[in-house]
């Protein structure tokens, strides 16, 4: 390899490893935020045992804030 083609090399590898770095940081503050949103409401609801109120569909908020109704499970 010519030392050219090394250099070019060199500057193509750094800014992959730069964009890799962002785009690594990225994906962690976008986890960290995931996780923080679960709240205690959230996890009085995961272990809460009330039973379901019947023939009712149960109504729950997305992350975007969009009502979403679930018809009860028949086992």
């Amino acid at each position: 390899m010519s030392a050219e083609d090394q250099r070019t090399f060199n500057r193509w590898l750094k800014a992959n490893a730069i964009l890799g770095s962002i785009f690594t940081a990225g994906i962690i503050a976008m986890a960290l935020a995931g996780s923080m949103s679960a709240g205690p409401r959230d996890a009085a609801v995961a272990s809460s045992t009330r039973a379901s109120g019947g023939a009712m569909p149960e109504q729950r908020r997305s992350p975007t804030g969009v009502v979403i109704t679930q018809e009860p499970k028949i086992r």
